[in-house]
């Protein structure tokens, strides 16, 4: 079964919430809509943190998993990026993209995605959004098959600026907002958490009792 390359490597190997300062619901700073992708301002040092899907049907989804963006340095077919462990030398990723497909190999192992959506450079094919495959055979170390089923349902995301985003959820909970109440609540808790929007920023309040908020902000890659 071949390594999952660089991508394990950007996975943190505990999943926290941060929560952040304690601050009251101010109905001055409400906006009735919280509509769109929002990830959070503030990810933990291991690169985890929530990100949020608010639909306009008045139903969401919360994620929580890697949050990764790093620089990209590119040298003909060659992708360098930063090591993941202090002291380690830079990884060097080998790149063909032929059409909406995309293979990582390095060291004799390679990885392959599919794009997600159009291509978005007529003249760089390496930039947009891309799937993860799933190995047509999981690995029987079932840590292992977990992981490549939480990396074939992230997003790895090439920029023009120089940088890859990743997103990788390693677990989602499905939950519903009132436009009225400026409140959302998630599945299986009884509580009703505030939200409000304030200098372009998404403020929700945070379990268990809603005392404390996180600050989020619209989701680049999904511009």
């Amino acid at each position: 079964m071949p390594r999952k390359l660089h991508f394990i490597r950007t996975s943190a190997p505990q999943v926290c919430l941060a929560v952040l300062s304690t601050a009251m619901f101010c109905q001055t700073h409400v906006s009735s809509t919280p509509v769109g992708r929002w990830v959070a301002e503030h990810p933990s040092q291991g690169g985890v943190g929530s990100w949020w899907d608010f639909r306009p049907d008045g139903t969401l989804t919360e994620y929580v998993g890697a949050i990764v963006t790093v620089p990209v340095t590119r040298s003909g077919d060659t992708l360098i990026l930063p090591a993941g462990t202090n002291g380690a030398p830079p990884s060097k990723l080998q790149f063909t993209v032929k059409g909406d497909a995309l293979v990582l190999s390095a060291s004799g192992t390679e990885s392959s995605f599919t794009r997600i959506g159009p291509a978005i450079s007529a003249t760089d094919p390496l930039l947009g959004k891309w799937k993860l495959d799933r190995p047509k055979v999981p690995s029987p170390n079932a840590r292992l098959a977990a992981l490549e089923e939480a990396q074939s349902k992230g997003i790895y995301s090439f920029n023009a600026d120089g940088t890859e985003s990743v997103r990788i959820p390693f677990t989602s909970l499905d939950g519903t907002w009132n436009a009225d109440t400026h409140a959302f609540k998630l599945s299986g808790r009884d509580v009703a958490y505030s939200f409000f929007l304030s200098e372009g920023k998404l403020v929700l309040g945070q379990p268990p009792d809603n005392k404390t908020t996180d600050t989020y902000l619209p989701d680049p890659l999904f511009r």
